[in-house]
């Protein structure tokens, strides 16, 4: 037996839809040239380096840990106002009219400075007859009293007490005292 199919009613087409208008052409775009190379974050480290002309930083380095933070600034200030050609010979650090400050005996003279606020003290004393120097210790600091001409110049709280020593030992050997 033959079997028919149904006969499918007549599908009618899809109703009328216009193309849709096509896009304009956009005019071609012009090359643009490529993106110059980024650059790098300026930086100050391309500086001459680290310079040590007056012998300041290997003084320093002879001191402990805790007598270089403490006088960090102060050995700032001292680095500027070393004079050209001067070299250390000594230094420690100490306080000087109630501020942290560095002492230093240079091959010219002897030095105080402090690490004041905005407006530090700067101190150079002579090595010549009629200075004198007086030292006292405990077991954890040191002091040392400068006199010329009944003027004393106080220093207190040297923590590297073998310093206070040799800048009293070398101030005496300088003048002659």
């Amino acid at each position: 037996p033959v079997v028919m199919a149904a006969a499918t009613p007549p599908t009618s087409p899809p109703p009328f839809v216009p193309e849709a208008a096509a896009p304009p052409v956009a005019p071609p775009v012009p090359a643009t040239p490529p993106p110059e190379p980024a650059r790098a974050m300026p930086s100050a480290e391309s500086g001459p380096g680290v310079t040590d002309p007056h012998g300041l930083g290997a003084a320093v380095s002879r001191l402990s840990g805790s007598s270089r933070k403490h006088g960090y600034a102060a050995f700032m200030v001292l680095a500027r106002i070393l004079e050209d050609g001067e070299q250390i010979s000594v230094v420690t650090s100490c306080r000087f009219r109630g501020a942290p400050a560095a002492l230093a005996l240079s091959d010219r003279r002897l030095l105080v400075v402090n690490a004041r606020e905005w407006e530090p003290d700067v101190l150079p004393v002579g090595l010549e007859p009629g200075l004198t120097v007086q030292g006292w210790q405990d077991e954890r600091h040191a002091a040392l009293v400068f006199t010329r001409d009944g003027h004393e110049l106080v220093v207190d709280q040297i923590g590297d007490r073998a310093m206070a020593q040799e800048i009293a030992v070398g101030v005496r050997a300088r003048v002659g005292g």
